[in-house]
């Protein structure tokens, strides 16, 4: 009896032994991650790496102006996260400033804004629609996201903005003047030598709905911009292009100054129109 209990007691005892070495390959394998749940551990070692001692580490984006731009009645400047950045973890805040005279750097904050998160290689074009009363020097400015081993900030070169020029005196009829012809949606037109620059503007419009335009193209009145370009001309000849709808009426003219979005009942002011075209029904 005594040695068929010493066998039992062993027995008991391997079968304690096998189970403890069992239940925690067991609970190893219960506790495995699933598929669906490898990318929500990655984000969530992501998220205490970029946290140490209570500080956000940079995301590892990097954002530079690449291009700014002045279109008569705004100006514009576009920002890019680089194409070997990372994606951006959140917005960041940019700012214009401008001067009359001078570094623009030194001078009024006029407007600031944010940015959304940018993807490596993305791009956003930031604006700012301009003070007709504030010619003079404007830049932009942004902030790199927190942690950014630079500076922390960037500058967008200067931006040039003059006063608006007064055409009331130029000589008329204007087609005359600059030898224009505008031709569906192609203008060309010569600026004469000698002339200061001037900002001229090709934009193609779209009648409303319903409306069948006479054949000297009104009604104007309601007219809405389809597609435009504008520029600074100085002496030369130049051809220009805009696009114009496929199926649809439209209008195309070329006149001095900045964009008219929408026409009026009269079109555009008689001392800027230079050129037009026009499609109606026969």
């Amino acid at each position: 009896m005594k040695k068929r209990n010493k066998l039992t007691s062993g027995f008991i005892a391997a079968a304690l032994l096998t189970i403890s070495f069992i239940q925690p390959i067991n609970q190893a394998f219960a506790k495995q991650i699933k598929p669906e749940q490898v990318g929500n551990v990655s984000a969530q070692k992501e998220q205490k790496l970029s946290e140490t001692n209570g500080k956000v580490e940079w995301d590892r984006s990097s954002l530079l102006f690449i291009d700014q731009n002045e279109n008569c009645s705004c100006i514009s400047a576009t920002i890019k996260n680089g194409e070997d950045s990372r994606a951006m973890q959140g917005e960041v805040k940019y700012e214009v400033y401008w001067s009359a005279k001078g570094n623009p750097k030194n001078g009024e904050l006029v407007y600031s804004g944010s940015v959304a998160s940018l993807n490596p290689g993305e791009t956003k074009e930031l604006t700012y629609v301009l003070d007709p009363t504030k010619p003079g020097n404007y830049m932009f400015k942004a902030y790199q996201r927190p942690g950014h081993p630079g500076k922390g900030e960037l500058w967008s070169e200067s931006i040039t903005v003059k006063e608006k020029t007064d055409y009331t005196d130029l000589q008329r009829p204007l087609d005359q003047l600059f030898h224009s012809s505008v031709e569906n949606a192609t203008a060309t037109f010569t600026i004469p030598e000698g002339m200061d620059p001037v900002v001229i503007s090709f934009s193609s419009y779209v009648y409303p709905e319903g409306t069948v335009p006479q054949e000297d193209g009104k009604p104007y009145e309601g007219q809405k911009i389809y597609d435009t370009i504008t520029n600074v001309y100085g002496p030369g000849t130049y051809t220009i292009t805009v696009d114009i709808p496929e199926n649809g009426l439209w209008q195309s003219d070329l006149y001095l100054g900045c964009v008219i979005e929408e026409l009026s009942e009269s079109g555009h002011p008689i001392e800027k129109i230079i050129d037009a075209d026009y499609s109606w029904k026969e």
